[in-house]
Formats: structure tokens, C-alpha cells, sequence
């Protein structure tokens, strides 16, 4: 059964069935009525009632890609989206860098926005969303002084998953289109969500980097 710590996967869901009905709401607005449904004045207070997904202080760091091979780095696009997606959340004084922070740095990144575009994503749309609620409901993440921002638990998990993927095929670096296919993965979150509501789907996105790949073989001179 579920309790206010599912919330999010519970707002996700009243935002699918009320579109289902033809009642287009708002990831801030499914997350408000959610907090309304717990009796609780806002998003924010409810938040404030969920451990905030941080890396504790005694927690073991994820462990490096293991292989014959030497593992793959991230491409030097990737790192310049990485690093946009930290100054997001530096911006806006938030202790952590979350996927939505990261989605909304990858829209400007050239190998993830071609893949979205081949998928009909609207890009203009998704980051609109992003920015309303990386704006108004991660207030609970504003803290005072000017530290570098840490990636939550789920960025890191996503980052390795991306390596990994690019390691499976063969890559010897990880791009913007590896880090997409590995957002999916963390299906409670809005970065997800978002994604999944614009008509692209993990596959989608696993294909789009296979015939890439498959193509740039084709090219390569014999």
C-alpha cells in the first residue's frame, strides 16, 4: 500500500489518468493536488516530509564499470552538458543536481537533442516543464553559501548506467543519447516522466544509438 513516500510515483499517475480524460495538468500541479490529498498544505511541506534523496555521509560510492576492456569515458559534449546541468542548480542555489536539472541541460546537447527530435520531442515544451518545476518545486533544495552542487543518488546511478551502455556497445565514450536511454530507468522520476510523455520510449531511444552505430560502421573505410 502505498504511503506519502510514493507520492511522486502517486503523481505521475493522477497526471496520467486525468490526460487519459482529457485534463492536461502540470508535474507541479499533479504534485500539488497530491499534497492536497495528504491534507498537507503544498508540494513543498510534503517534500519536506520525504528524505531528500542525498547521498548519505557513510554511504558506499558506486562502484566504477568493471570489464576486459577499458571502461568508456564520457565524450567531451557530454562533459560540457554534465557541467551546464550543475550550473543549473548552482544558479538557483540547490544542494543537489537532480535528472531534471540534467534533462534540461541535455535539451541544448547536440546528440541527445538529435535524438530527440528524430522522435518528434517538443523540445521547446519540454523545457519549459522542466524549468517550472526545477523553479518551483525544488525550493526545498535552496540552501544558503555557494557549494558546488552534488548530484543526487539517481544522477550518479544514470551516469554509470550510461557508461555501461556505451561500454556494451563497443564505445569508447558516452554520449548524450546513452545518458536518455538511462533516465528511463529511474521511473519515478519527473526527468522520466516528462520523456515518456512526449512519445519516446527507452527502445526508442537504445534503437536510435544502435542504427547510428550501425551506420558509422557502414561509413568506416574498409
Amino acid at each position: 500500500m502505498r504511503d506519502y513516500r510514493d507520492a511522486k510515483a502517486m503523481a505521475q499517475s493522477l497526471r496520467a489518468d486525468l490526460a487519459a480524460q482529457g485534463f492536461k495538468v502540470t508535474v507541479s500541479q499533479s504534485l500539488e493536488l497530491i499534497a492536497h490529498a495528504f491534507g498537507v498544505a503544498d508540494w513543498n511541506t510534503l517534500a519536506a516530509a520525504i528524505r531528500p534523496e542525498a547521498t548519505p555521509k557513510n554511504a558506499t560510492p558506486p562502484r566504477r564499470p568493471t570489464a576486459d576492456r577499458t571502461p568508456a569515458q564520457f565524450s567531451g559534449e557530454l562533459k560540457s552538458t554534465l557541467n551546464r546541468a550543475l550550473d543549473f542548480a548552482h544558479q538557483r542555489k540547490h544542494e543537489h543536481m537532480t535528472l531534471e536539472h540534467l534533462l534540461l541541460a541535455l535539451i541544448d546537447d547536440g546528440n541527445a537533442s538529435r535524438l530527440m527530435n528524430v522522435y518528434d520531442v517538443n523540445l521547446g515544451a519540454l523545457r519549459e516543464e522542466l524549468a517550472g518545476y526545477i523553479d518551483n518545486d525544488l525550493k526545498t533544495l535552496v540552501i544558503d553559501g555557494g557549494k558546488r552542487p552534488r548530484p543526487t543518488l539517481a544522477c550518479q546511478r544514470v551516469a554509470q548506467s550510461a557508461v555501461l551502455h556505451a561500454q556494451g556497445l563497443g564505445r569508447e565514450t558516452a554520449t548524450g543519447g546513452d545518458l536518455l536511454v538511462a533516465i528511463f530507468d529511474e521511473k519515478d522520476s519527473p526527468a522520466a516522466w516528462l520523456l515518456s510523455e512526449q512519445g519516446m520510449t527507452q527502445q526508442d531511444a537504445a534503437n536510435y544509438i544502435l542504427r547510428e552505430l550501425v551506420k558509422d560502421a557502414g561509413d568506416a573505410p574498409g
